[in-house]
């Protein structure tokens, strides 16, 4: 029997390795007119004359290989570059305006993305420029103005976490201004939060049973509450609720929960004095289980002192 390693050299003999990729002609490729005149019909295309040294340009295109066939595509009516100092210079300052241009787009689209985001935040004008910037700070709010900034800049740990903030005080503490400036401060990071009292929040859904033509409808606002990335309820326990928003409210704080997605509230009241806030009639254990949840999902932090906008 012949062996083996004759049998494979023979048939090496007979079929050659054929040329690797690396070795094989590009399937595109840039070259002048005089080039692709080798392979397709051009027509003629007269030369350009460099306006900084007076050398004459060749038209150029994408010469293209494919299925045993060629084809020469120019774009712009492209040309050859010409190496003059003159024209790199040129060439430069073309790609510097252009790169220029194109950041200039960039931040047009951000700022119309961000602009977009704020008002689906629902953040109302009221608090449009209540930032981290311009929040006053003093030795008694020094500590939750920091952990309020720890959360928005790291807000991607703890939204995986599911760890909001609660902002329990007196009016005119700062707990408003430290959610809005959150609010602010992770739309810049692209994150949607969705802002508002519990009465605006559920006045979004009692106006869909009321507007038969609205495209919005009950499921679709509740939804985005739930899914949002961060709901900010400002003020909860100001308003006393309906069974009806009780109800609401139970659903979209307990979804969001089970969801792991973390909420912020802002609220005058201590645990006791909130359950009570919120229970209606002697329904007590829905309140109960409204702010035991909230403690749940929530750091508390503590900002009992007096108005700074008094001081």
């Amino acid at each position: 029997m012949e062996p083996v390693k004759e049998v494979l050299a023979r048939m090496m003999k007979l079929n050659p390795t054929r040329e690797t990729s690396s070795s094989q002609e590009p399937l595109t490729r840039r070259v002048t007119i005089d080039e692709a005149r080798k392979y397709v019909n051009t027509g003629d295309i007269l030369p350009i004359t460099c306006e900084f040294c007076g050398k004459k340009l060749r038209a150029s295109g994408l010469l293209i290989h494919m299925l045993g066939t060629y084809k020469w595509i120019r774009t712009n009516d492209s040309y050859e570059d010409c190496d003059c100092e003159g024209a790199r210079k040129q060439r430069e300052k073309e790609l510097e305006e252009a790169l220029k241009k194109a950041q200039e787009e960039k931040e047009r689209a951000y700022r119309e993305k961000i602009e977009r985001m704020i008002k689906e935040s629902k953040l109302g004008e009221r608090f449009m420029s209540r930032t981290f910037e311009n929040f006053i700070i003093d030795d008694k709010n020094k500590e939750a103005y920091e952990i309020a900034k720890k959360y928005a800049d790291e807000f991607q740990k703890y939204k995986k976490q599911g760890l909001g903030l609660i902002f329990i005080g007196k009016y005119g503490t700062g707990k408003t201004h430290l959610a809005a400036a959150i609010c602010h401060e992770i739309i810049k990071q692209n994150y949607q939060p969705i802002f508002g009292t519990m009465i605006n929040l559920l006045e979004k859904i009692k106006v869909t049973y009321d507007d038969e033509y609205s495209k919005e409808n009950e499921e679709r606002v509740i939804n985005r509450y739930i899914n949002c990335d961060l709901l900010i309820i400002d003020d909860l326990g100001k308003e006393r609720p309906t069974d009806w928003a009780l109800e609401k409210l139970y659903y979209i704080i307990n979804t969001r929960y089970e969801k792991c997605l973390p909420v912020i509230i802002t609220t005058n009241y201590n645990t006791e004095k909130l359950i009570n806030r919120l229970t209606v009639k002697d329904n007590i254990e829905s309140a109960e289980a409204i702010v035991s949840r909230i403690y749940e999902m929530c750091k508390g932090i503590y900002m009992d002192w007096e108005d700074y906008r008094k001081l």
